[in-house]
């Protein structure tokens, strides 16, 4: 029987050997052993209070550390707990450590006023056992260099990280602050995201930042204000290519971003995977709270509706937990309605991931009265279903 407690100061290099000893590739082991301990002593995002460990016979076996963020959800900052991958030793695998690790962890990490977890998996097939859902899609777009037309009037220069990283990082969160989905940055954030882009260009109305790879470049993020400055990205992002010589440009880009509506009359491809057991995962702790937190957004998504005349009495019920929350009390229309869906439901809800009538075919009680037009519509208008999506360098 595993002994499940979190990690101590002085185990930090034993799960760091651990964690490179399973995750790195050939020659790839000095590299991430090194990045986990520097993490441990300097990353402020990477707790060891946030690490739980099995110990068999006083032997670390197993790990699950999780990363302190905060994220955007509809526009609103909520702490996220962000997955780093469970690792145990390999002598000691499928003898149920790593679930054993989550369980004794998940209660806990609700406690600490974490409402969900979040991570990113090939095979999620763990995390589903433990009640994880599928909350992003993944989105990749295509675009042929030799297709988009020059830029005649060039506004970016590449940035210099000393001058323009407070620049950029509130041209960020200024332009990704209604969505759903990207990481809330700061300065001391921006050195430990180890996907960050090699290349970044701004201007006054905003910047992207592009990785090159064996024929191909790839964007990592675009932010900007206005039609102007996403038509001048297309066009710089494909002469930078055109310059190296590359036909093929990628990345992951959310399919109602404005660059993507300023890419299509140049023969832009877009792919759209929504899948059930993979991709970006998440596990709903508090649903409930979460939801709760998102209040104001509600009151707003259904004051500016044509439902503005109802003040809606919503009633969220799910395993354990259950609440009611008054939404826009300035209707003069009284409407009361109660859903009850499972967490992980729930939580696909609150990040509009899937659309509420998806939810009631997959769970055709869950209002308790007929799921009419008119019910899923003002639904609909609470819970829009959209593109909640985290830009390549959030990723961890």
């Amino acid at each position: 029987m595993a002994i499940v407690r979190t990690l101590r100061a002085d185990e930090t290099d034993a799960v760091a050997d651990l964690t490179a000893r399973v995750f790195s590739g050939p020659g790839e082991y000095d590299g991430m052993f090194a990045l986990m301990r520097s993490a441990y002593e300097n990353c402020p995002f990477i707790p060891p209070e946030l690490c739980w460990v099995a110990e068999v016979g006083g032997r670390i076996v197993a790990k699950w550390q999780l990363l302190d963020f905060q994220m955007r959800i509809a526009g609103k900052s909520i702490r996220m707990g962000g997955i780093q991958a469970v690792a145990a030793e390999p002598d000691e695998n499928h003898k149920g450590y790593a679930k054993e690790v989550a369980l004794a962890a998940l209660p806990q990490i609700r406690e600490l006023d974490f409402d969900l977890v979040i991570g990113f998996a090939q095979r999620g097939a763990f995390y589903r056992r433990l009640g994880a859902v599928v909350v992003a899609a993944d989105y990749q777009v295509e675009l042929d260099s030799s297709g988009v037309p020059p830029l005649r009037d060039d506004p970016f220069r590449a940035w210099n990280e000393a001058d323009d990283l407070d620049a950029i990082i509130a041209m960020y969160n200024q332009g990704n602050a209604h969505t759903t989905g990207p990481l809330i940055r700061d300065a001391e954030l921006w050195p430990w995201l180890v996907r960050r882009p090699t290349e970044i260009y701004l201007c006054d109305a905003g910047y992207f930042g592009v990785k090159f790879f064996p024929e191909r470049l790839e964007i990592r993020e675009v932010v900007g204000q206005g039609p102007d400055f996403h038509d001048a990205a297309v066009r710089k992002i494909a002469a930078i290519a055109r310059e190296a010589g590359i036909r093929r440009i990628g990345g992951g880009v959310a399919p109602d971003h404005p660059f993507v509506a300023m890419a299509r009359p140049y023969g832009l491809e877009i792919r759209s995977t929504y899948t059930r057991k993979s991709g970006c995962m998440g596990l709903a702790l508090a649903p409930v709270r979460l939801i709760g937190r998102l209040r104001e957004t509600l009151d707003t998504r259904l004051a500016s509706s044509r439902f503005s005349d109802i003040q809606l009495d919503l009633g969220l019920h799910a395993p354990g937990q259950s609440d009611r929350f008054v939404l826009n009390p300035g209707g003069q229309s009284g409407r009361k309605l109660d859903l009850h869906l499972p967490d992980g439901a729930l939580l696909q809800l609150a990040m509009g991931h899937l659309s509420v009538a998806s939810l009631l075919v997959a769970h055709p009680n869950a209002c308790g009265e007929p799921a009419t037009p008119e019910v899923i519509d003002l639904l609909d208008t609470v819970f829009p279903a959209g593109h909640p999506f985290m830009w390549h360098t959030d990723r961890y």
